[in-house]
């Protein structure tokens, strides 16, 4: 079976990347270790941070820490003009300014796998995920145009549906997938989108090439400038898809204030807080199994050990 190197992005959720490694771990089967998180330091976060690589130390994970960076460092991203539009349109980037960049960039260079995947720490592993080697040859011949999704499905709820109309080819053997085009004039919401951070494999040495020229500073601006930079520069414009999808991203909260995303509202330092007491995230695999785009709890159950309580009797903690 091909390996995939995975890369995580986290802020100021511990626990919901306990459960991303967890799942990602027993579920995901073409893990190449070792698994890869960066981190966006806080210090009241920070205690949480140490239980959970203290209980993933037994695992072969590296954990890289961003640091801000002096603005000399950034004078590089001045002297592309595409780059002055992004921070015209995102000038959070020059204040927060970090190394976020060259680590990511520099795990692209020395994993030895072809291929790689990125998530954020809210990704779930649910069920087994098994990439087709048949799509993995697309994304190796043809690197530059070709990526593999597995939180997407061929059967996901409006208003995430395939349009009719949208020229597809299955690929019905084991593992099955299909393709499209985002060109496609019927690629509409997710499938027009060609370029992610949540759940997509891509060529490793593409992905380095693509984003090399690029100026971005944390996981929300790498995907939003990215968004632009495919259609511009004409990468991964053909997608292939799982046709049931295996993860997804539990949208417990929202820890970052640049893009807005559909998300429930329970608040990560109580849930830190719960964390650093030996609790764990309790998520109903069903929520997934609706084929909703969005999985957005209602409400948020935790464990320890044999004890399960709701989001509501954190506050007695």
């Amino acid at each position: 079976m091909k390996k995939i190197s995975v890369v995580i992005f986290t802020y100021k959720r511990a626990m919901q990347l306990h459960t991303c490694l967890e799942t990602l771990i027993k579920n995901f089967k073409n893990i190449d270790y070792p698994i890869h998180v960066i981190y966006h330091y806080n210090l009241e976060h920070e205690k949480s941070y140490i239980k959970l690589e203290k209980n993933f130390s037994n695992k072969s994970i590296i954990f890289y820490k961003r640091k801000k960076v002096n603005l000399l460092k950034w004078v590089f991203g001045f002297l592309r003009p595409l780059n002055l539009v992004w921070l015209l349109r995102w000038p959070v980037m020059i204040k927060e300014r970090n190394n976020f960049k060259n680590i990511l960039e520099n795990i692209l260079k020395k994993i030895k796998s072809d291929y790689v995947t990125l998530c954020p720490d809210d990704m779930i592993y649910f069920d087994k995920t098994i990439v087709s080697e048949k799509a993995l040859q697309f994304i190796r011949d043809e690197g530059d145009n070709y990526q593999y999704r597995y939180f997407t499905a061929s059967n996901l709820n409006k208003p995430y549906r395939i349009d009719n109309n949208l020229k597809k080819k299955f690929f019905e053997k084991d593992n099955k997938f299909f393709l499209w085009s985002f060109k496609d004039k019927n690629a509409k919401k997710v499938w027009k989108y060609r370029f992610t951070i949540e759940g997509t494999v891509y060529n490793t040495k593409s992905l380095l090439k693509f984003l090399k020229p690029i100026i971005y500073h944390n996981p929300i601006t790498l995907e939003a400038t990215g968004l632009w930079e495919v259609r511009i520069r004409n990468f991964f414009f053909n997608g292939l898809s799982s046709v049931r999808r295996t993860a997804g991203t539990y949208q417990v909260n929202n820890v970052q204030k640049i893009v807005k995303t559909p998300t429930a509202n329970f608040d990560p330092n109580l849930l830190m807080k719960a964390y650093n007491l030996g609790y764990n995230l309790l998520f109903k695999k069903n929520d997934f199994y609706k084929n909703n785009h969005e999985t957005i709890p209602s409400n948020v159950s935790l464990k320890k050990e044999k004890k399960s309580i709701n989001y509501e009797k954190l506050k007695n903690l």
